[in-house]
């Protein structure tokens, strides 16, 4: 098929020429290509490895944050368990204190004497002096004052009274 084709050595050769500088052209375009594609390659190395460092560096911050948390979470743990234990004690401690408190909020409510003893456990006169310390409190009873003559309270009730007008013992 190319024997039909008379060729001249000047033809071939131009021939030869145009295909090696289409060659150069193309490589040439492609090498410019592949090293574009190479830049971008590397910026985006240089990017991702900034990114890298960053993320290691906050990694580090909030593993340093999380021991720091880890320690004071173990820090309320100890002082949970040792509130615990501590009323556990007072529980044990006190319990004369909660049947006061008990009996306190029974005669409040409007319990009796016998209510007290039997509910509280208190003795008559224990129970007896806490319905008095109530009703004083309460204001149903008067509080005695600190006179050095107790009867006179109940015979004197205003304190503007003259001694004079005062009944006398003989």
């Amino acid at each position: 098929m190319f024997e039909a084709l008379p060729l001249s050595p000047v033809a071939l050769i131009s021939g030869v020429g145009v295909f090696t500088l289409f060659i150069v052209i193309l490589i040439s375009k492609v090498k410019r290509a592949i090293q574009k594609q190479l830049d971008q390659s590397r910026l985006q190395v240089r990017n991702l490895d900034k990114e890298l460092q960053k993320s290691s560096k906050q990694l580090l911050e909030v593993r340093s944050v999380v021991v720091g948390l880890g320690q004071k979470v173990t820090e309320q743990q100890d002082l949970i368990k040792h509130l615990n234990e501590r009323i556990v004690e007072l529980e044990h401690a006190d319990t004369d204190g909660r049947l006061y408190t008990r009996a306190t909020k029974m005669v409040q409510l409007g319990a009796g004497i016998n209510e007290l003893i039997e509910e509280c456990e208190l003795p008559k006169a224990e129970a007896e002096l806490m319905m008095s310390l109530q009703n004083k409190l309460a204001g149903k009873e008067k509080i005695p004052s600190l006179r050095s003559n107790p009867s006179s309270y109940d015979e004197q009730p205003d304190a503007h009274r003259d001694r004079r007008d005062s009944p006398r013992r003989r």
